[in-house]
């Protein structure tokens, strides 16, 4: 049974406002909390649930709370924050951080420049670095489930809706692709006996910059496998990209997942993304200046320190020559000179 607007879970904690979506596998509505805060509660589609048999239904269920616990381990900024599942009656729900923002499937007909674009996908990519230490898969990355939202002035890229089903079609059916996003879904995740990985991810993530820098969806992968068909190099659309990005975007789509990035760190590092997300042009020049201020003034401090030093080891040593009696120096017992006390 669907609930409506005005249902209430956990005794009144959270309210039902409306149903945000459904798909085969789940359905997720927006509510609030006591505190009248959004957020969002994903369940299991009980229709899918109703279809299955009773140790099938048993053994999707116990997945879907295994992997929720495992999501909610996955904390960045750049990840839509996850908590502990509950159950309430028949339904196990997954509260999740609402992102109130538009998606990039939304800017599609946008092309991006290369280096918003650029931004947008480092963003991802730290997060899905997070995902892949909790030894996790995504399994549906495209810009449908990449969110926009504002955050000191600055659009940020937010990760949404991993995709449990693609890995619960397992013990279902050999047919996964009902849940498969077309053009954006590796070669490996449309059979079950083909494991995937870190570099299934990575595969989706280069479709995605493909997309933001083209407009154009990239044929899919089955076509290629299947039919032979030819995947237009990124470039051919838009000259404006660089061959560096090109070139990045043509390895991360490799059919052998052998070929590809196996981290997505080292993917990162054939686009030139290195370490932490940028900051925006915008607010960069006054860190910098401060940032060197803050280091010659540090400089400043251990040059007086170490001047202090040496005049103090000077005055000492002046002293000690006044107080010790006139003997003539043996070559073994030289006394320091003020100079050869100071720090280079």
């Amino acid at each position: 049974m669907a609930w409506v607007a005005g249902d209430q879970l956990q005794g009144g904690k959270y309210t039902i406002e409306k149903e945000l979506g459904r798909g085969r596998f789940g359905i997720t509505y927006l509510v609030k909390n006591r505190n009248g805060d959004r957020v969002v509660v994903k369940i299991l589609n009980y229709d899918l649930l109703r279809s299955l048999t009773q140790q099938e239904r048993e053994r999707l269920e116990t997945m879907f709370w295994q992997e929720a616990v495992k999501l909610t381990r996955c904390k960045h900024k750049h990840i839509v924050q996850v908590a502990e599942p509950f159950k309430e009656g028949e339904h196990w729900c997954l509260i999740m951080e609402y992102v109130d923002g538009v998606s990039l499937a939304d800017r599609r007909q946008q092309i991006l420049s290369e280096s918003e674009a650029l931004r947008y996908i480092q963003q991802i990519g730290e997060a899905l670095i997070v995902v892949h230490e909790n030894r996790l898969i995504h399994r549906d990355v495209h810009p449908g489930n990449i969110f926009l939202r504002v955050r000191d002035g600055q659009p940020e890229a937010v990760l949404i809706d991993f995709g449990l089903a693609l890995d619960f079609d397992h013990i279902l059916t050999t047919n996964r692709t009902k849940e498969t996003s077309e053009g954006f879904t590796p070669p490996e995740l449309y059979a079950k006996s083909i494991p995937s990985g870190a570099y299934s991810d990575i595969y989706s993530l280069a479709a995605t910059l493909y997309v933001l820098l083209t407009g154009k969806t990239p044929v899919s992968a089955l076509k290629r496998k299947i039919d032979n068909a030819r995947l237009v190099a990124p470039k051919d659309f838009n000259p404006q990209i660089s061959d560096r990005v090109n070139q990045a975007i043509l390895t991360g789509m490799k059919l052998d997942p052998k070929k590809r990035s196996q981290s997505v760190r080292e993917w990162l590092d054939l686009l030139g993304l290195n370490g932490e997300t940028p900051t925006p042009v915008s607010t960069l020049t006054p860190k910098v200046n401060s940032n060197w201020e803050q280091k010659i003034q540090l400089w400043g401090v251990i040059v007086a320190a170490i001047a202090a030093i040496g005049g103090l080891l000077a005055g000492v040593g002046a002293v000690m020559d006044k107080l010790k009696p006139s003997l003539s120096p043996s070559p073994t017992s030289v006394s320091p000179s003020p100079q050869s006390s100071k720090i280079p």
